[in-house]
């Protein structure tokens, strides 16, 4: 095994190069980079291959790497550029005792930044699964944590052949980039998982049933839901960087900048990143589970609020003595993406200033309303807006109606869900 002397020395100019940290332009236009070449596809090797490619020309690398944690201790990595065993195993999965960078996976370092891998003692101890670090010569590496609504989910390697090729400044770089791709690959794990469960519950049932339950949530859900992903990464996030970005523009143009306009930038951040939080919530609502339905459609409320400057009132009105919460979570949770669909195209699409839910049973029947005071819809039957056909859909696949129409007592839209109570 060769050892790190006989790579040599490392040009300094080379260093100084590869270490130079990039101007706020660049860094946001390969963000938006980054975020428009993963927003569409599923595959983990694909968002990889892409996020490494996009990533380069703010950090080169010869290797990156995404570890993603698992229950039981264990975790899964996805490789780009060069494969090595950590991925290439019949069986990825690893105990997260052997990882070289355990201590950053359990959140007992914020991040791990090494000139040499092979003779620093971080990733070599025993029963350590560093060999690839030799079998790969990776050097120089920079290891941040993915986090998701405050929780570690795994990281980001970034490796060179180099030695001493990176720096401190890097690793905001690095850890920025972490940050926009962890709730998309959170997003497709939950995916992942989804499916997996669904097939499990429709072998259960059997061959007749797998076929409905396989078809409707499989193939109709997780795909509507993946459109539903980007759509959002597309049309918010993505818009309100490029806005960002525009603005950076043109204050690098300026002499000098007030600290007026940076606090403004940095509240706009503030803003993409609360952004993706909430499409990270959107994908696993942990209110729901924990407190139940009126709850959830609360917090769901307080979420949109905070990006509009003008006042709107809301209320939610449980007159059902919360029969909602009574229902299989699977019903519940479509009960959930539709009122969430009908409040955000209130506040996106209908300009509405009061936005009621109220949920009642009557008749051995539940029904769940959603009204605005906006200026109502205008349906024309060649054309239903995504959002309608979406509440639609997830409608069918509950055995719910739906009927859609003017509000009577605030005189905009109004949304109403009709299903047979258990």
């Amino acid at each position: 095994m060769k050892g790190p002397a006989q790579y040599g020395e490392v040009d300094a100019a080379a260093i100084q190069a590869e270490c130079t940290m990039p101007n706020p332009d660049e860094a946001l236009e390969c963000y938006l980079s980054i975020a428009r070449s993963i927003a569409g596809p599923t595959e983990y090797e694909q968002v990889l291959a892409n996020f490494a490619e996009g990533l380069r020309s703010l950090i080169p690398h010869d290797h990156l790497d995404i570890v993603l944690l698992h229950p039981s201790g264990i975790q899964i990595c996805y490789e780009a550029g060069l494969r090595t065993a950590w991925s290439k195993t019949h069986n990825p999965y690893i105990s997260t005792d052997r990882s070289p960078i355990r201590a950053l996976l359990r959140g007992e370092v914020p991040h791990i930044l090494t000139q040499d891998a092979w003779v620093d003692p971080v990733f070599h101890f025993e029963g350590s699964d560093s060999k690839p670090i030799f079998d790969a010569n990776l050097h120089s590496r920079i290891i941040v944590p993915l986090r998701v609504q405050g929780e570690i989910t795994g990281s980001l390697a970034i490796s060179s052949h180099r030695i001493g090729a990176y720096t401190e400044p890097l690793v905001v770089i690095a850890q920025g980039a972490a940050d926009l791709v962890s709730a998309y690959l959170f997003a497709l794990e939950r995916g992942k998982e989804a499916r997996v469960a669904a097939v499990a519950e429709s072998e259960a049932r059997g061959r007749e049933n797998a076929l409905r339950v396989g078809a409707l949530r499989l193939t109709e859900g997780m795909e509507r839901e993946r459109q539903r992903l980007g759509m959002d990464l597309h049309d918010q996030t993505l818009a309100d960087l490029a806005r960002i970005k525009r603005r950076v523009s043109r204050l690098s143009e300026q002499d000098s900048v007030p600290n007026t306009e940076i606090d403004d930038l940095e509240q706009a951040l503030d803003n993409c990143l609360s952004d993706v939080r909430g499409i990270v919530e959107d994908m696993k609502p942990g209110v729901l589970q924990l407190f139940g339905f009126s709850e959830a459609v609360e917090a769901h409320f307080q979420r949109c609020l905070t990006h509009y400057r003008r006042e709107i009132e809301t209320t939610v009105a449980d007159r059902s003595d919360g029969a909602v919460d009574t229902l299989s979570d699977t019903i519940r949770t479509a009960l959930y993406r539709i009122v969430q669909e009908a409040i955000n195209n209130a506040l996106k699409h209908g300009d509405a200033d009061k936005i009621a839910v109220e949920i009642s049973q009557t008749g051995g029947r539940l029904f769940v309303s959603v009204e605005d005071d906006g200026p109502g819809i205008h349906l024309d039957q060649s054309a239903q807006p995504s959002g309608l056909a979406n509440i639609c859909t997830r409608a069918e696949l509950i055995s719910a109606t739906v009927e859609i129409g003017r509000a009577p007592a605030l005189g905009g839209a109004r949304v109403e869900l009709s299903l047979a109570c258990p």
